[in-house]
């Protein structure tokens, strides 16, 4: 059965750049992105605008783009969150190159391993991270790359002598309309490992950015001119690290694009955020589950009150802890959940701007975007059948960068990406997101979902973040061990496993208990989109287990 968004954007066929400037509803005047320590310290969208050319001369007296043209050319950024991350992005496009994103939690071995991926010709770093850039680039042993430094309190980049490669000329980016050439030409290399620790360069082209900008502002627009019309602009903690796609799409792109200012901040810290909240009212917040968890545990109403905007992504949220929040915010506002991933861009799917989800579902297809839900065996499924969701777009990646063994590999033989995703839809064409095909445990011809076991655990007081794994027996079943945290509540009253297992063994079926048992830890383990990365819980039970000749199952 084939399903198909209820909705329709015209996309038009036009460069990233162009289509950026042309769109955005702010002033020359108004600040766009803004240092929340010393909120002086901003780029205004005139500034931007002139950033945008002089950086891109800049990049192009350093080679960027000047041999093989637009498209060909790398240049890694390995900073944190500042006022000139957006500016130096558009100034690489503007340069015809190709930006890509490091976190900057990674170590000097793993930005090596990320240069040699990808072979920039340039690496951009802050002084923070200077020196494991340095290390990085010598352990690489990729020969000729530049290292430059983002200064942001000075507006500027500079390289290692101190000189800013700003350049006094302006480069003129160059327009496009034709779509073929569009859809061709890459403007961003995201790096996604998603829970394997397996890296993949997801290339990213102008057509497939300007997509789904179309669509996710087909349904944000609406509360971005509510508040403009209002007198204000929509205020953004920009929290999600610059490597992910939420932190360059989001917080670089669609800001310009809608009208919202973005509070760059350098390392994300809970008090600091709920405290920028208030001080600065920001009203519009694109954050995790798991910092969603936090505010219904810390926070009240009151420190929620200037909020006219809240998603959740990334990674599930369970049912209960979307309605907890919901009840939080203030009257009219409600917690939108969307799903989506890199090879999407951005979203894919989100709850249309009237709709209240109290069902769990992440929402509805955004517009020109189809899907079909398969089974293990190809078959086409139809309304409540769970399967692989599989999905067509304009906003659907073409291929992953040097890897045309992973590009041939997510793609059915009729051209449906394959997302890995286990969903259904229901008759009123919402889509449930209930597990990863790759991450389903099997007992005894069961089936069984981590995700599920983790958002009914979700509801236990005590518990503040949860990660489900499989243990094997030996004999070909996984047995479901949940790795959990426990929150200060949880501490005091000295939460058990008999406690877990007791709560837990009533609400779910005989299969899906915890049969290889409860641990207790200090942290879970979660890539930069929180996402639990289950590779590490992995490698904690085969530590354990050994020879599996210690290990018994527990009911």
């Amino acid at each position: 059965m084939l399903f198909e968004s209820e909705y329709h954007v015209d996309i038009p066929d036009t460069d990233l750049l162009t289509f950026l400037f042309s769109r955005t509803p702010f002033k020359d005047t108004d600040p766009i992105w803004i240092n929340p320590a010393n909120p002086s310290n901003h780029v205004t969208l005139a500034k931007a605008r002139d950033l945008t050319h002089r950086i891109g001369q800049g990049y192009r007296d350093l080679g960027i783009g000047a041999t093989w043209g637009a498209g060909k050319d790398i240049v890694l950024s390995y900073i944190e969150n500042q006022v000139m991350v957006a500016p130096n992005n558009l100034g690489v496009i503007c340069a015809g190159g190709i930006h890509t994103t490091c976190s900057v939690t990674a170590t000097a071995f793993e930005l090596a391993r990320q240069i040699r991926l990808s072979g920039p010709k340039i690496l951009i770093c802050s002084p923070q991270t200077r020196k494991a850039a340095e290390e990085a680039i010598d352990r690489s042993g990729v020969d000729g790359i530049q290292l430059v430094m983002m200064v942001s309190e000075k507006l500027d980049i500079v390289d290692v002598s101190g000189k800013s490669i700003i350049s006094d000329r302006r480069l003129a980016w160059q327009r496009v309309t034709d779509p073929v050439i569009l859809e061709r030409t890459p403007a961003c290399l995201v790096y996604s490992s998603g829970t394997t620790g397996n890296p993949k360069g997801v290339v990213i082209t102008h057509s497939n950015i300007v997509a789904n900008l179309c669509q996710m502002a087909f349904h944000f627009d609406h509360c971005a001119r509510k508040a403009i019309s209002d007198g204000i602009y929509l205020r953004m903690p920009g929290v999600m690290q610059n490597a992910v796609a939420v932190g360059i799409f989001v917080q670089n792109m669609m800001c310009l694009q809608c009208g919202m200012q973005v509070y760059m901040f350098p390392k994300y810290d809970f008090p600091t955020l709920m405290s920028s909240i208030k001080k600065f009212q920001l009203s519009a917040c694109f954050i995790v589950p798991a910092i969603w968890n936090r505010v219904v545990q810390e926070c009240t109403r009151e420190d929620l009150a200037s909020i006219r905007f809240a998603m959740s992504g990334a990674s599930p949220l369970p049912l209960p802890l979307q309605l907890k929040v919901h009840d939080m915010l203030p009257d009219g506002v409600v917690l939108r959940v969307n799903w989506g991933m890199t090879e999407t861009v951005t979203a894919a799917s989100q709850p249309n701007v009237t709709e209240v989800d109290r069902e769990g579902s992440s929402g509805r297809l955004l517009p020109n975007i189809q899907a079909i839900i398969i089974s293990p065996e190809g078959k086409k499924l139809g309304y409540k059948e769970p399967g692989e969701l599989c999905i067509k777009g304009p906003n659907i990646i073409k291929e992953y960068f040097n890897n045309p063994e992973a590009t041939r590999a997510a793609y059915t033989s009729d051209g449906w990406f394959h997302t890995g995703d286990i969903a259904y839809f229901n008759a009123d064409g919402k889509l449930f997101i209930v597990g990863r095909s790759k991450e389903l445990l099997k007992y005894k011809s069961f089936q069984v979902s981590p995700t599920e076991v983790e958002s009914i655990l979700g509801q236990l007081p005590g518990i503040s973040d949860i990660g489900v794994i499989g243990v094997p027996d030996g004999e070909g079943n996984d047995l479901p061990r949940a790795y959990i945290v426990r929150s200060q509540k949880g501490k005091t009253a000295a939460l058990s496993e008999k406690d877990v297992h007791d709560f837990l063994n009533p609400r779910v079926s005989n299969y899906k208990r915890l049969r290889g048992g409860v641990r207790f830890v200090e942290e879970i383990p979660r890539n930069l989109n929180q996402k639990i990365m289950r590779n590490v819980l992995k490698e904690w039970v085969e530590k354990e287990v050994g020879e599996r000749s210690n290990f018994r199952a527990r009911l």
